[in-house]
């Protein structure tokens, strides 16, 4: 229970508003006249809301920040039969006024016990290698401070804190599984792999309430700074066979399928193969699980239609919101 009061974004109603919502994106744009405004995502914990502050000055502009808290006067109005506010006023939230109860998500889960399973099958890998190249990550503090904290992806799919952890726990569980059905391929490297995919990603997104990309993640991405990691891992683990090492890179390289999906090269594995599949399918998964809080363009007994821009085509949800 909150001890002051809030205004939730799912709550909002056509009108006055003045509340505190925490800035997911922010941009800076100018109108077909030449004059600046910015176009922002606020949220909160119960979800998003787009918004405008026409004719903004340099002040206000500065205060704004993706990850910022702001303090925002205006007018709820419906756009294109989307909710979104007019800023008539805004200045950074002064840090006691901010309620952290509001924009704390509950992950649904215990990280502590998601990180020791997984840790559990990364040491339980009977490759002695692979076993090596897993616990060179494991003992990178740098590496795992982040890995056990942050988003998976800035909109996509697990895009907040604790996402990361959430998303390779599940690709790996699947992956185990996927090794049973398949006990011909090489159960040590897809579970690695699995765990390495997104291992970049430590690096490309900062931030977990509102992700964000670093200068090194917009300039690289995560695939070519995964790579460059395993990259210093392999030559301080000089004994690793080399192919090994080309084999694991390969899954990283691959891992999104396609060339226009963002792969320099498609899955020439099997083991690569099983990764990508596994990994787009829990992304998605995750992507229509949060879709189904938002708003049908058409409904009926069977559930609601609508456009998904996350996942870029008409989904149905189910009625109600119901995901089970």
């Amino acid at each position: 229970m909150l001890e002051r009061r809030h205004t939730f974004i799912a709550d909002l109603a056509e009108g006055p508003v003045q509340a505190i919502y925490l800035v997911q994106e922010a941009r800076r744009l100018t109108t077909r006249n030449g004059k600046p405004y910015l176009a922002l995502t606020l949220r909160d914990n119960t979800g998003t809301i787009g918004a405008k502050r026409w004719d903004v000055t340099d002040e206000e502009a500065a205060a704004v920040k993706q990850g910022s808290y702001l303090d925002i006067t205006g007018t709820v109005e419906v756009y294109r039969d989307q909710p979104q506010i007019i800023i008539t006023a805004l200045q950074e939230a002064a840090p006691e006024d901010v309620l952290p109860a509001a924009f704390e998500r509950d992950p649904g889960f215990d990280p502590a016990d998601l990180l020791a399973q997984v840790k559990d099958m990364l040491l339980g890998l009977e490759d002695a290698d692979l076993r090596r190249v897993a616990q060179a990550y494991l003992d990178d503090e740098a590496f795992m401070a982040r890995f056990e904290v942050g988003p998976a992806a800035q909109n996509m799919h697990h895009p907040y804190r604790f996402g990361l952890l959430e998303h390779v726990h599940s690709v790996m569980r699947l992956g185990e599984r996927m090794c049973d059905h398949y006990p011909w391929i090489d159960r040590g490297m897809v579970l690695l792999g699995l765990f390495l995919h997104d291992s970049g990603k430590v690096v490309e997104l900062v931030g977990e309430d509102a992700p964000g990309y670093s200068v090194e993640g917009e300039l690289l991405g995560h695939i070519t700074i995964g790579i460059n990691l395993l990259d210093r891992k392999l030559q301080a683990l000089a004994d690793v066979p080399h192919a090994k090492g080309v084999l694991l890179k390969h899954i990283i390289l691959s891992h999104h399928g396609l060339q226009e999906w963002g792969s320099p090269k498609p899955p020439m594995t099997p083991e690569a193969l099983v990764v990508h599949t596994i990994e787009m399918l829990d992304a998605k998964m995750n992507a229509f699980l949060r879709e189904q809080v938002q708003p049908p363009e058409t409904s009926d007994s069977t559930g609601g239609m609508r456009w998904s821009k996350l996942l870029k085509r008409k989904i149905i949800t189910r009625p109600d919101g119901q995901t089970g």
